[in-house]
């Protein structure tokens, strides 16, 4: 692990050095996944070795490199479709110079390729030859029969009948309306004590769901007193905690705490 660490660090700083995209190997993002994969599971089997540090380091620096990537690839097909596609200029043409940028993985030569065919596209439609079709195709399609609709509600003789209807309608309306705020004084029925009698659920119609209950208190997070120096951990719910220092006061999730008051590097307090 700490070999492909090194090579993070190496990509890294020739993405932030050269314009151009440093050469990889074409399994370059799996083995990023790979690499993050392997660092999860050693810190949540062991959250005082150096895993937790190590993948929050990594994940800034896999991100980083991504990201410049990302922009050299983008930059580079709206340059090359600058040179190929002409406009305004009699007939538009699109001859796609060969300059394709080197270095490329399989993920980014599909990205770079999408990339050329939507700002194909994009030119296609802004041409002068698209947008006389454009103008020739609405005379076309202008004849819209909206109006017929409009008449036949005006012509028929139910508008009479509609206001009679709407006034008796009201009525029931307001009627019903004030039950509905009623059951709310039926519905607050102590929910603590289905745990210890499961039957009190006969008197109820809605389901309890035990197990988000459980995942909610696991997840719960705790206020805790830090006794020794701790690196930083990863916690049930995915986020990287820590480092820690030795009387620092910090919140957790429930399950990762319990790990510190079992190893008495801390105790739970309350504020």
């Amino acid at each position: 692990m700490d070999q492909f660490y090194q090579t993070l660090r190496k990509v890294q700083k020739k993405e932030r050095n050269n314009g151009t995209l440093t050469r990889v190997e074409e399994t370059f993002y799996s083995d990023i996944h790979e690499f993050m994969d392997g660092l999860k599971q050693e810190a949540i089997n062991d959250p005082f070795s150096k895993a937790p540090a190590l993948l929050k380091e990594a994940q800034i620096i896999a991100t980083e490199i991504c990201q410049r990537r990302e922009t050299k690839i983008a930059n580079s097909a709206v340059l090359n479709i600058h040179r190929s596609y002409h406009l305004f200029t009699g007939k538009p043409k699109f001859d796609l110079v060969d300059t394709t940028p080197l270095n490329l993985t399989p993920e980014e030569e599909k990205f770079y390729y999408s990339l050329i065919d939507t700002l194909k596209s994009h030119r296609d439609n802004i041409s002068l030859e698209k947008l006389s079709e454009d103008e020739e195709g609405e005379i076309k399609v202008k004849p819209i029969i909206k109006p017929k609709e409009t008449q036949t509600n005006t012509l028929t003789p139910k508008p009479e009948e509609k206001p009679k209807e709407e006034i008796v309608k009201p009525k029931p309306a307001v009627k019903e309306e004030k039950p509905a705020i009623k059951p709310p004084k039926e519905k607050p029925k102590p929910v603590a004590n289905i745990e210890d009698n499961p039957n009190a659920l006969d008197e109820q119609e809605e389901f309890y769901d035990f197990e988000s209950q459980k995942v909610a208190k696991d997840t719960e997070l705790v206020t805790m007193l830090v006794f020794d120096e701790v690196g930083a951990i990863v916690g049930v719910d995915e986020k990287v905690y820590g480092p820690f220092r030795p009387q620092d006061i910090v919140t957790l999730p429930l399950v990762n705490a319990k790990i510190f008051f079992k190893n008495r590097k801390g105790r739970q307090v309350k504020i």
